[in-house]
C-alpha cells in the first residue's frame, strides 16, 4: 500500500511548484538572484530611459555657434557627438545591478560581471580624467575663481547685472542655453523639465564657457549612482552604456527592444525651434526678439520717425523673462 501523503507535504510541493514558476529569470543567467530579478520587475523596468542627443557641431559652426571649441577644450567632442544603438533591456540589467562605491562601479550583465574604476570608463568613454569634482546640488558652488554674479553676468550677456540669482534659461546666450541644454541631455541626463536650472548646472556652464576642465567621468558615476537610487527616476546614458556592454564583451545580437539614432536625437534646426530660436540672415536669435524687433519698427513707423533714436536704444535689450526657478 503506497504511503499516504499528508496535507502539509503536497502544500510545500505546489508552494515550491508555484515559486519555480513565477522565478524564471533567476534560473538563466540574466540575474544574479531572485531579488535581483524582482528589483528588475518592481523597480527598474518601468523606468524611462534617456537615450541622449547627438551634437552636431558642424552645424553649430555654420551658424556661427561656437561650441566645438569650448566642447573640445574638456575633450568631450567624441563623447557628445557618439552615434549608437541603445539595448533598453540589456541598459535596465545594467542599472539592477548597478553599484557605485570607492569611486569603482560594480554591475552584471547576460552573466558578465562589470567592474569599473573611473580610469576604465574614461578610457571607454573616451574622455580624459581630470581632478575637478564638485557636485554641490544645494548651494553656489564654492571654487577659486567662480563669483556667482560675474558668472551669471557671462552666461546672461549682461554686465549690468547687480544681484545674485538663479536665471532662467530665456535670461541665457545662445551659447549658455545650448551648454544647458547638452548637460540636460548628455552630461547629467535627465527627464521632465528641461528648463530647471540646478546649482550644478550653473557651475557647468561657467567651467565650460570658461574652458576649467572637468572630471567627466566622475560626474556619469555620481549621477548613475543618483538617478538609480531615486524611484521612478528617469536611468541616464542609454546610447553610452552601449560602449560598456562591448567593452566586456556582452553578446548584443538577438535583442528585441532596442533604440536607433532618430534625425530628431541630432541637435540641428527642429531643436532650435524647439528652444524658441528663428533663423534670421543665418543666425539663430531669440524668437521673441525678434518679434519686439518687429514692434520697434512698427512704432517707429507709426510715430513718423519722431521717437527713432528712442527706440534704436531699445534694441539691444534683453526681452522680458519669467521669473528664474526656484531651488
Amino acid at each position: 500500500m503506497a504511503p499516504t501523503k499528508s496535507f502539509g507535504e503536497g502544500s510545500k510541493k505546489r508552494q515550491k511548484s508555484r515559486a519555480q514558476e513565477e522565478e524564471p529569470a533567476a534560473m538563466d543567467n540574466a540575474f544574479r538572484s531572485f531579488e535581483d530579478s524582482v528589483r528588475f520587475y518592481d523597480e527598474i523596468s518601468p523606468r524611462a530611459v534617456v537615450f541622449g542627443k547627438i551634437v552636431d557641431f558642424p552645424f553649430f559652426a555654420h551658424h556661427h555657434i561656437h561650441l566645438r571649441e569650448l566642447f573640445q577644450a574638456q575633450g568631450w567632442e567624441n563623447f557628445l557627438s557618439l552615434r549608437r544603438t541603445q539595448y533598453t533591456t540589456l541598459v535596465k540589467h545594467f542599472y539592477t545591478h548597478f553599484h557605485y562605491k570607492g569611486g569603482k562601479i560594480t554591475s552584471y550583465v547576460k552573466g558578465k560581471t562589470i567592474s569599473l574604476t573611473l580610469n576604465n570608463l574614461a578610457n571607454i568613454l573616451r574622455v580624459p580624467r581630470i581632478t575637478l569634482q564638485r557636485y554641490n546640488t544645494n548651494d553656489w558652488m564654492q571654487f577659486q575663481g567662480y563669483d556667482p554674479l560675474e558668472s551669471i553676468r557671462q552666461m546672461c550677456g549682461d554686465r549690468t547685472l547687480q544681484h545674485v540669482h538663479k536665471p532662467s534659461n530665456t535670461e541665457f546666450t545662445i551659447e549658455s542655453r545650448l551648454i544647458h541644454h547638452i548637460i540636460t541631455h548628455n552630461i547629467l541626463p535627465r527627464s521632465g523639465s528641461y528648463e530647471y536650472i540646478s546649482y550644478l548646472d550653473l557651475f557647468l556652464i561657467w567651467c565650460i564657457l570658461n574652458k576649467v576642465k572637468l572630471d567627466l567621468a566622475f560626474y556619469i558615476a555620481w549621477h548613475m549612482d543618483t538617478c538609480v537610487k531615486k524611484k521612478n527616476v528617469a536611468l541616464p546614458y542609454g546610447l553610452h552604456i552601449t560602449s560598456i556592454l562591448e567593452k566586456f564583451e556582452i553578446n548584443l545580437s538577438g535583442e528585441r527592444e532596442t533604440r536607433k539614432v532618430l534625425p530628431s536625437d541630432v541637435y540641428g534646426t527642429t531643436t532650435m525651434k524647439q528652444m524658441r530660436y528663428i533663423l534670421k540672415e543665418n543666425i539663430w536669435v531669440k524668437k521673441d526678439a525678434i518679434v519686439k524687433e518687429e514692434l520697434d519698427e512698427e512704432a517707429q513707423m507709426e510715430g513718423d520717425g519722431a521717437q527713432g533714436d528712442e527706440e534704436a536704444m531699445h534694441e539691444d535689450e534683453e526681452p522680458p523673462t519669467v521669473p528664474p526657478n526656484g531651488s
